[in-house]
């Protein structure tokens, strides 16, 4: 790591990193005619967009940053609902922040829907900033679609759930493509690019002992410095990328690098237990497979990338694997400027 790139990390201790504005405790449904422009963004919503009729507009704090945008066709028993939400995402491009909002929207729809997804993946926004978003196709019975979309903007979230019962696919993702060229991720992004001054959150429990904090620091270096050789500057600004798997490989293996740099005569027992693990996924074969299962399947992967799932399941059916990615000894992040 060289002395220049270490200028531009700033470490802390990983406590209340998440920061959001003022929620209502319900949505206030806003009164208007015509169109109704979004004051910190200048994103205007008509009465109509394509064939359906503004239905309602939700506002979910009180600054009226977060709000909700419902369209709405209805002809007898067929109709197609278009929900456009826009607001903030906080002042820190963190590391997972788009999983976990993602995942959080989910459970959101999971709790007033008896559907299920039947497909998920990772989709990027390519304009004068890039995107990066996740997207769920599900059904709540064979003749109805749910579709979820997500796109992180630097300092602020737009996501998109279709639900119809009168378009098949293709119409669907016609639709969408006209709702994300209006209303394009980028132009959010714009607004307050996120710099690429690296933040770093460590995790009491890292500081378990000098070797886990080496391992620890070792790791978070690495994501910083594969995000500077492998991803764009425009892309960056939208948030820190960790959606790629090439990056969570290089990162998980760097844990060991520091054990093997040092000669460590004292260490714990915890410790060295967590890296003992880390060194038999490793050197296992199946770490894609691991990292992926860990990040619910929902990672960018590389074109040439060959997994083998059943394999893997076996092999962890056989190995005591305790490690829970999800729970972090640190976050990357990039703040704004």
């Amino acid at each position: 790591m060289t002395t220049k790139f270490l200028t531009l990390l700033t470490i802390f201790l990983l406590v209340g990193l998440f920061v959001n504005g003022q929620d209502r405790t319900s949505p206030k449904k806003i009164k208007i005619k015509g169109d109704y422009v979004h004051d910190p963004t200048n994103f205007v919503f008509t009465e109509n967009f394509e064939n359906y009729n503004r239905r309602a507009i939700y506002s979910f704090n009180k600054e009226n940053s977060n709000i909700g945008v419902v369209y709405e066709s209805q002809k007898n028993d067929k109709n197609t609902t278009v929900s456009i939400y826009l607001y903030p995402a906080g002042t820190e491009g963190s590391e997972s922040r788009l999983q976990n909002e993602y995942l959080m929207s989910l459970k959101e729809i999971a709790n007033g829907n008896n559907g299920f997804w039947t497909n998920q993946f990772p989709v990027k926004f390519n304009g004068e900033y890039i995107c990066n978003g996740l997207k769920a196709i599900g059904r709540t019975n064979i003749n109805e679609y749910d579709n979820l979309t997500l796109y992180e903007c630097g300092t602020w979230f737009l996501k998109i759930r279709l639900t119809t019962n009168e378009l098949d696919s293709t119409q669907i993702s016609d639709i969408e493509t006209k709702i994300v060229a209006r209303y394009q991720p980028s132009d959010l992004t714009k607004l307050k690019p996120l710099t690429t001054k690296g933040n770093i959150y460590i995790a009491p429990a890292a500081f378990a002992d000098s070797l886990m904090l080496g391992s620890i620091m070792g790791s978070a270096f690495k994501k910083m410095e594969w995000a500077k050789n492998n991803v764009k500057e425009n892309e960056k600004a939208s948030g820190f990328p960790n959606i790629y798997l090439d990056m969570q490989i290089e990162s998980f293996k760097e844990l060991l690098m520091f054990k093997n740099k040092n000669n460590f005569k004292r260490k714990s027992e915890a410790t060295e237990k967590y890296l003992e693990q880390v060194a038999l996924i490793v050197n296992s074969g199946f770490l894609p497979e691991f990292i992926m299962k860990q990040f619910d399947m929902i990672l960018i992967v590389p074109e040439k990338q060959i997994f083998n799932f059943e394999g893997f399941e076996k092999w962890r059916q056989m190995n005591n694997i305790s490690i829970d990615l999800n729970k972090r000894y640190y976050v990357v992040s990039y703040g704004h400027k």
